[in-house]
């Protein structure tokens, strides 16, 4: 589905239109200089919410500080560049979006047609492909790519009342499924957009744009309030204060980017006997083998990245059905894969308090993000946990634990092999580069996994992250700013 985004224009249909809402199109065209509008910058500052991160599957996106935020937007190659920073707003931090967030934490996005990557701190480029429908539909949901957009199909048009006031909804499809609306009022404004995006965990995720406000810049109409909600939720709320029409675009893809494998890599690495490292992307899991079945530890990202791991976990344990998926939290990132399992015949093993999320999330019958369990539906098996609980075949021992009090996530998990002193964990340690110098700041989350692990009496010899590399203990230390 990330084609769908990739040239709207091209897509949607282009027979048959009928006159008056091509006439409605055309007049928030005028009203907003669409018609010579290549490319725009717009700046400003407000809130920025981390979609999918929560600390409970009932609580909003965590929130962040926005000081500062700048787009650059190249409709006619649909091109995009996002730059921002985020500060941190929860005072003890609560939920993910990598906090807690110590100083400013800049990200710097692009996509240019089916590329995505983005800038890191130290000016190298790392693709993003998983990224792209997601940045390519943000482009034509402002308001001068909505327009460009609708030109180039075939919409319809009905007159509905928004909170008391008259707004005529214009709508468009791609694909044949992905239907756009947009909201335009009495001054030929447009007011809100509102779409569905593909999500691996929410699905056919609602998706909404609001825009208020608008001043003259250059000639061209643009909002200078944006207000931005996914599944519910806010994920933006933006006051501009900057617009420049027809700026400076330069968004080339580079040649790193352009040349860089696009296909799902799994690198298998056997860290005890039984027991396999599975990396190769942003996330990894953990295969442990039983004596007739397999478990496995996070089921990260997307339906790709979890049929790539098990692909590998059948190639490595051949004739073993895998039992069980050990979910670590509800994360988006964590829990993209799942449905894939549930399709293999997995059991999922999470924390209780993800269990009724998980349901709904395994009985939708998918659209726009279809996929195998779309495709063949079936019953869902869950197995939960609150405190601790044991998967054994009578030789191994596989023990999972609660990391209680940990803020980054009110149920994460941790999973502990005694026998082969193995600690299993999502995101409250992940191991910095091996030459890093020790850190100038601690994190309280990782403070609370080495806390857990003295209160449950584990002997960890390794720590096998779902982030970053294998370390020891002495490596969790040294996060903590000790030498002994």
């Amino acid at each position: 589905m990330r084609k769908a985004w990739l040239t709207v224009v091209a897509l949607v249909c282009f027979a048959g239109c009928s006159p008056a809402p091509m006439d409605v199109v055309g007049d928030v065209a005028r009203t907003i200089g669409a018609a010579d509008l290549r490319t725009i910058q717009y700046s400003g500052s407000g809130t920025i919410y981390v979609l999918g991160q929560s600390p409970n599957p009932d609580a909003p996106w965590p929130r962040f500080h926005l000081p500062n935020y700048t787009a650059v937007i190249d409709y006619e190659h649909s091109a995009m560049k996002e730059a921002y920073a985020r500060t941190q707003y929860a005072d003890p931090p609560h939920g993910g979006g990598n906090q807690p967030i110590f100083g400013e934490r800049r990200s710097v996005n692009f996509v240019n047609g089916n590329r995505a990557w983005n800038e890191n701190p130290d000016g190298s480029l790392s693709p993003a492909p998983i990224t792209v429908g997601d940045r390519q539909a943000q482009i034509w949901l402002t308001p001068h790519g909505w327009v460009k957009a609708a030109q180039g199909g075939n919409p319809t048009m009905e007159t509905r009342n928004e909170g008391g006031k008259q707004l005529t909804a214009v709508s468009f499809t791609v694909h044949g499924v992905y239907k756009v609306t947009g909201y335009v009022n009495e001054q030929s404004l447009l007011e809100k957009v509102e779409t569905w995006l593909p999500n691996p965990a929410y699905g056919d995720m609602p998706v909404e744009v609001s825009y208020s406000d608008y001043r003259d810049f250059g000639g061209i109409q643009f909002p200078t309030r944006i207000q931005q909600k996914a599944s519910g939720y806010p994920t933006l709320d933006l006051t501009v204060s900057e617009v420049q029409p027809n700026a400076n675009a330069d968004l080339a893809v580079p040649e790193s980017i352009e040349q860089a494998p696009t296909g799902v890599r799994v690198d298998s690495q056997r860290v005890a006997d039984g027991v396999w490292f599975l990396a190769g992307g942003s996330h990894n899991s953990v295969a442990i083998e039983f004596s007739d079945f397999v478990t496995v530890i996070e089921a990260p990202l997307n339906e790709e990245r979890s049929l790539a791991v098990i692909d590998e976990v059948k190639r490595l344990i051949p004739g073993k059905p895998i039992r069980y998926l050990v979910n670590t939290h509800h994360h988006v990132d964590h829990s993209g894969g799942l449905r894939t399992y549930v399709a293999e015949g997995s059991t999922i093993v999470t924390h209780a308090m993800n269990q009724p999320f998980y349901e709904r999330m395994f009985k939708e019958t998918r659209v726009v993000s279809g996929d195998k369990l779309s495709q063949n539906p079936r019953e869902a098996m869950i197995e939960t946990l609150t405190d601790r609980h044991t998967l054994t075949d009578g030789s191994r021992t596989l023990e999972l634990y609660h990391i209680q009090g940990n803020g980054h996530n009110d149920g994460i998990l941790m999973a502990y092999l005694p026998r082969e002193r193995l600690l299993i964990e999502a995101d409250v340690f992940t191991p910095p580069p091996a030459d890093a110098p020790p850190p100038t700041e601690i994190s309280v989350y990782t403070q609370n996994l080495d806390e857990n692990i003295q209160r449950l009496r584990l002997n960890v010899q390794q720590i096998l992250p779902i982030h970053g590399r294998i370390v020891g203990m002495a490596d969790l230390r040294k996060a903590l700013g000790r030498t002994g």
